[in-house]
């Protein structure tokens, strides 16, 4: 086992020059660090008392007990997230992976335990926040803001295992992990998993949890750390390269982190790609595939395989071959449904839906984001009488994508940015030529309901958005 200090030393190297610069050759001491890294354990699995749990509990209450010149203390924590956190653009998931690592490194220094590593809380087995972050203010991992309550459950439809595979199988970059950008703080578009399960759980938590602010609920990390294990999964596990290209890999995070001393750091985006290989693993859970592929690199010629294939990436090709758009912009108030007709070519439908490896994605752009995300957008194939009530289990149902935002940010002070989603209809459209005989068609009837979330006051609010667009197209084999 590596020595504690050692491997202090040796995450703090990760965090300072970035963990590509680490596997160069043969080196034992390495591949004992890669065997073992602390694991990140799933929440479902630990009890409320669990030394895991109560190291968080201990950690937390450190952070908030913390001088407020601290910038380690728990309100502090929440500010780098309120100041300088990317949503809706790629560098989402680099950024919120140092955000946990440098969180986490900070619980290790504060209680003096350097073999904690964070749990994630996944949504896809246990919808409901876990039975540890409820109880009265005398427990420093409750938050007595959210608006779901011990009892509330998670839909199915966005955050279960079947619409969790479908993300994981989205095999390019930007359609799982959000659209390119120049700024960090740029709403470019956002991914299938930042704009489904990610924003969703954002929202279905609400209070703090709703806004930019979300770090104070102690649940936000576990969140995050499910997102993380997704992207783990997919990268690694899946073996789909991230972006090779230079303007994000290359691209500096300046002093938006603290380390564990509380030393403002400085990082680019290439920095955190070695993180998940070389100072922490995910367990096991239901989620996807066993990750066994990454608990244990046995060879020095395997670590330079999975050096490689991290820090090279790839270069990122559409799979979408034709594009289909409806025409005029949509407005709906929450609870009511908005229909927006796309004209098709049906000979190219038709031979998109033969193929085995065939996709519809439909993008919905230009999407007025609202200040706080109380409701989320519910969409309908060919179904006219969509509404809030139907079911998630209607074969009409295609997907959903919900919300993350802030009015009292930087973004909102000329208005509501605009940005835009993706949802995959091509199980809904599949299901609909099983079921109706759906086949070659010239147009196709989408229908957008936006729906509260349970516990909120009455929501009045209007979705908008000024381009419907189906794009299809046959993802390649990796």
């Amino acid at each position: 086992m590596t020595h504690i200090h050692d491997r202090r030393e040796f995450l703090k190297t990760v965090g300072a020059i970035g963990a590509a610069t680490l596997v160069t050759g043969g080196c034992e001491q390495l591949l004992t660090t890669i065997a073992n890294r602390p694991i990140r354990r799933n929440l479902a699995g630990l009890a409320s008392n669990d030394p895991i749990i109560e190291t968080y509990r201990e950690a937390v209450a450190a952070m908030k007990a913390l001088p407020a010149a601290d910038p380690r203390n728990w309100a502090n924590q929440a500010q780098i997230h309120f100041d300088h956190c990317p949503h809706g653009n790629w560098f989402f998931l680099p950024w919120h992976r140092a955000y946990l690592f440098y969180l986490e490194e900070i619980c290790r220094e504060l209680t003096g335990n350097d073999e904690f590593a964070l749990p994630y809380w996944n949504w896809t087995e246990s919808p409901s926040i876990p039975a540890a972050f409820w109880g009265t203010a005398a427990n420093p991992l409750f938050d007595s803001t959210r608006s779901a309550t011990p009892a509330s459950t998670a839909s199915a439809a966005i955050v279960g295992a079947a619409n969790i595979q479908s993300i994981l199988n989205a095999s390019d970059f930007f359609t799982f992990a959000s659209a390119a950008a120049t700024a960090q703080r740029e709403f470019a578009g956002y991914g299938v998993l930042e704009g489904q399960p990610h924003n969703y759980i954002h929202g279905f938590v609400g209070g703090n949890m709703g806004g930019y602010h979300s770090p104070l609920d102690p649940i936000f990390w576990m969140h995050h750390n499910m997102v993380e294990c997704c992207w783990v999964e997919w990268n690694l596990v899946l073996q789909n390269p991230n972006s090779n290209d230079s303007q994000w890999t290359q691209f500096t995070f300046t002093d938006n982190f603290v380390d564990r001393d509380g030393n403002p750091v400085t990082l680019s985006v290439a920095a955190t790609f070695l993180y998940p290989l070389l100072a922490y693993r995910f367990e096991p859970s239901q989620k996807g595939q066993d990750p066994s592929l990454i608990t244990s690199i046995a060879t020095d010629s395997a670590a330079r395989a999975m050096r490689s294939f991290l820090t090279e990436g790839a270069a990122v090709t559409p799979i979408i071959a034709q594009r289909f758009a409806a025409q005029g912009a949509v407005e709906a108030r929450v609870g009511q449904t908005a229909r927006q007709r796309i004209a098709l070519d049906s000979a190219s439908f038709e031979a998109v839906l033969d193929a085995d490896r065939g996709r519809f994605l439909l993008t919905l752009g230009e999407v007025e984001i609202p200040g706080r995300g109380d409701f989320f957008v519910r969409v309908f194939v060919n179904k006219p009488d969509a509404g809030a009530e139907t079911s998630t289990d209607d074969p009409h149902y295609a997907g959903s994508f919900a919300f993350f935002g802030d009015q009292d940010s930087e973004h909102w002070a000329q208005g509501n940015p605009q940005a835009s989603y993706i949802v995959d209809i091509t199980e809904a459209v599949r299901r609909l030529r099983g079921t109706e005989g759906m086949t070659a068609t010239d147009r196709l009837d989408i229908h957008l309901v936006p729906v509260p979330f349970p516990n909120r006051p009455t929501v009045d609010a209007v979705l908008r958005l000024n381009n419907v667009e189906l794009g299809i197209g046959t993802v390649r084999e990796n």
